[in-house]
């Protein structure tokens, strides 16, 4: 009879502790499907205002093991800019590319020049020198996807996504992706 009650107490810890790695596998789990989600997904791409281009891509969860062992260029970056993987958040990549056209008579001295918000190009056969400079501005905004809606109520963040601004109209934005590095 006084058996029973340690009995019960051990069973009930063993309980416990059963639904606490249940928690932690299913929450795992959901990490995992996240990440299948994010790799299988494709960038969305559309315009606003017409003329800006903007991707949105979903985002990666990483833990800090799988970032070493998976993304070791970006480890190396990482220490190379004297920091821990531990202490970052985010890691993001984006590919801008640009494309433009000039139509320009040469006249008789050789040299042309244009220039607008985005592009300067300064050219002059005699020297045989050309420099062209190009500007570009971008916005990265990341927020979060959330598993429950209620009204205007949002609760249960299953994930994270990222939109990327282009601002520059001749550009297009080739490659993103947004790693969240977890511990």
């Amino acid at each position: 009879m006084k058996k029973l009650p340690w009995i019960l107490v051990i069973l009930l810890a063993v309980i416990v502790v059963l639904f606490q790695q249940n928690h932690i596998l299913r929450a795992e789990r959901d990490r995992q499907i996240g990440n299948i989600e994010a790799l299988m997904g494709e960038v969305k791409r559309y315009k606003m205002k017409d003329s800006l281009n903007v991707a949105s891509v979903s985002s990666l969860n990483l833990t800090v093991e799988e970032l070493k062992k998976y993304r070791a260029e970006d480890v190396k970056l990482i220490k190379e800019l004297k920091l821990r993987p531990k202490d970052v958040e985010y890691i993001t990549k984006t590919e801008i590319k640009t494309k433009d056209s000039l139509v320009y008579k040469i006249d008789t001295v050789g040299c042309f020049h244009y220039r607008d918000k985005w592009l300067r190009v300064d050219a002059c056969i005699a020297d045989s020198l050309m420099t062209i400079e190009s500007r570009d501005s971008i916005t990265q905004v990341v927020h979060a996807i959330y598993k429950h809606r209620f009204l205007w109520w949002r609760w249960g963040i299953k994930g994270f996504r990222q939109e990327i601004v282009n601002f520059n109209p001749k550009s297009e934005i080739g490659y993103s992706e947004i790693v969240k590095v977890s511990k």
